[in-house]
């Protein structure tokens, strides 16, 4: 009688079980964004000043070139800026800039160009938007055509998986917009 009720339950217990289980997918932690609280990023010694977010860090890569990364340490991203001044080599410095922007696209699944210009403050120039897994997800250059020219990158710190970092990239890429917006050239 023993043997036929444990025959019983185990036979119970087979048949109850009717769901397949079902992957869950991997989660990801809630990235907390910054605010958007503006500063003036004048540094002295450099040809030109913008506006940056508070919750940047300035770090100086080279400081007598005006090279220098704004640090985003909450989200791990970094905008590196180059500057280098127009001396007759302003159509090698654009030649250089889309090549290392087009770099890039082995791995990204698109790219989007945008020229923008501001008259007001003598402010030309190009910004790129790669889609996919690009470790640099946007970059951009901007000049007078005389005298200044400017690039920057944007990078992730961390694998360039574009589903989980699409919150960091929107708002990054609105930032980048903001410092180009803002940008102004020191005479």
């Amino acid at each position: 009688m023993k043997h036929i009720l444990y025959l019983l339950f185990f036979a119970i217990g087979l048949t109850s079980c009717g769901l397949d289980p079902v992957a869950r997918p991997n989660g990801y932690m809630r990235i907390g964004l910054p605010n958007l609280d503006y500063t003036t990023l004048n540094l002295q010694g450099c040809a030109f000043k913008s506006s940056i977010n508070q919750a940047a860090k300035v770090l100086y890569k080279d400081s007598a070139n005006c090279w220098i990364d704004l640090v985003y340490p909450s989200i791990r991203s970094t905008i590196q800026l180059t500057y280098k001044p127009v001396e007759d080599n302003l159509e090698e410095l654009f030649r250089d800039a889309q090549k290392l922007a087009y770099k890039h696209t082995v791995k990204a699944s698109g790219m989007r160009e945008q020229f923008f210009e501001y008259d007001s403050t003598k402010v030309f120039g190009m910004y790129y938007e790669m889609s996919g897994a690009s470790a640099a997800t946007t970059q951009f250059y901007a000049t007078d055509s005389t005298n200044h020219f400017l690039r920057g990158v944007l990078y992730h710190y961390s694998s360039p998986n574009s589903d989980s970092l699409a919150p960091v990239t929107a708002f990054m890429r609105e930032e980048m917009l903001e410092l180009i917006a803002n940008l102004s050239w020191n005479e």
